[in-house]
């Protein structure tokens, strides 16, 4: 590629990024505005105490998700699999990275909920609430999945939001059960499992050891889409909550297990003399 080609591309690619980033900050305000529109509303039915926690959550679990949506802007993108692999950047967040965020802020809504259910002050509701806020959810992440390969927008910028919503999804869903009394304290290892993996790959690099890539699997995503139905099972009340106890137990041990295998592969404990390291091994 020529100079003159490749400076083309990076004002291309500078432009495109800039044009998304105008639409985060666009759609973020919104999101905001409607969140606080909410808490408005659940005056009412809350009181102002119960509203503002709610507001206050949710308002920052927002624009968490935003601020990294800006940040990483850039990835906005995709590189061709065919051909000569080019990279083509988009300008517009797109249909599926929209639903994700949309997801975000489900998440988010139900981040404040489990601030509520934190004052003492929850009823079934709260649960009720949470559990048709986490179902819809779950259904929109189906969704945006699909509309990226119908649409053909796959972007490392929606991998990388769907994957954050889910993580955090099974985060403060879990949490909000177990504040409410539907999941056991226990179950909230399924929530930071996925926190600790990425702290320990962190680590490892941090400190020179190599890290591998792990072998296609489809049971990590089964395991997850597991999770995703037992929660907002578990936070319906009186929904199932006789066999909840043995299904939560069964559910989050697969998943556990699952990282735990993950970890060997990762740390070259398993195929570590046919696995290529992801990282070369550095010290600061």
């Amino acid at each position: 590629m020529s100079e003159s080609t490749s400076a083309t591309t990076e004002r291309i690619l500078s432009t495109a990024t800039r044009q998304t980033r105008r639409r985060v900050i666009g759609s973020g305000l919104l999101a905001i505005v409607g969140v606080v529109s909410g808490g408005v509303a659940l005056r009412s039915v809350a009181g102002t105490v119960s509203a503002a926690w709610w507001t206050a959550g949710a308002v920052l679990v927002v624009g968490g998700l935003w601020a990294y949506t800006y940040v990483h802007a850039a990835e906005n993108a995709h590189t061709s699999e065919w051909g000569d692999g080019e990279r083509v950047s988009y300008e517009t967040l797109g249909a599926p990275t929209a639903v994700t965020l949309t997801r975000g802020v489900l998440v988010a809504g139900i981040a404040g909920l489990a601030g509520i259910a934190a004052l003492g002050a929850a009823s079934d509701w709260v649960a009720w609430v949470a559990a048709l806020a986490y179902g819809v959810a779950v259904v929109l992440d189906v969704l945006d999945g699909f509309l990226a390969r119908r649409l053909n927008r796959v972007t490392e910028l929606g991998g990388r939001l769907d994957t954050a919503v889910d993580a955090f999804g099974l985060l403060v869903a879990p949490l909000t059960a177990v504040v409410l009394g539907e999941l056991p304290w226990w179950y909230l290892s399924v929530g930071v499992a996925r926190y600790l993996f990425v702290a320990g790959l962190w680590w490892r690099g941090r400190t020179g050891r190599p890290t591998f890539d792990l072998p296609p699997r489809t049971s990590r995503r089964v395991l997850a889409g597991l999770q995703m139905t037992v929660v907002p099972i578990a936070l319906a009340p009186g929904v199932a909550d006789e066999w909840m106890p043995l299904v939560a137990a069964l559910a989050a041990m697969g998943l556990l297990l699952g990282f735990g295998r993950d970890w060997l592969y990762v740390s070259g404990r398993i195929d570590a003399e046919t696995a290529t390291p992801r990282t070369a091994p550095t010290k600061d």
